[in-house]
Order: structure tokens, then sequence, then C-alpha cells
């Protein structure tokens, strides 16, 4: 909070100089590629897995192979909720 305030007391050359300060650290697109891979890789596993090596026949299977994954992270988050609010 205080460095809210440092800030309003500065010049306007200096709010202008540290905001510019801020800007040189940007990524650049190709610099979390690895990251990126590592996020998409099993979505597209489970679009393989799913529509082209084992179809669902019927649209209850559809709904149980979508609800499924969809309720587990939902656990999941609420587990970490819970596990966040204990920790305070």
């Amino acid at each position: 909070m205080s460095d809210q305030f440092d800030f309003n007391d500065k010049v306007l050359k200096e709010k202008l100089q540290t905001l510019l300060d801020e800007d040189i650290e940007t990524k650049r697109w190709n610099e979390g590629l690895l990251i990126k891979s590592l996020i998409l890789f099993p979505i597209i596993i489970f679009i393989v897995g799913l529509f082209i090596v084992n179809r669902p026949e019927s649209l209850t299977d559809l709904l149980f192979v979508l609800i499924y994954p969809i309720a587990l992270i939902l656990i999941g988050l609420i587990l970490l909720f819970v596990m966040r609010s204990k920790l305070k």
C-alpha cells in the first residue's frame, strides 16, 4: 500500500520512467513454449483417444466421457479451496 502512495508523490517523468522499466521485462511468445506444450499435450491426447481410438457410440457414453473429467477437475478445485482456507 505504501508503494502506491510513493508512486502518487512522484513527478510525471519519474512515473513514466517507472512504467517504461516495467514494460521491458515482457516475454516473447516463444519463451514459454515448453510449458505451453506441456499444458496442451494431455488435451490433445485426450481428444485423439476419445474421438479417434475409442469413439463413443451413444449420447450417454459421450456425456459420461465429458462430464467425468469435468467432475474430477471440480472436485480438485473444491479440495484446493478447502485446503487454502484452512491454511489461513
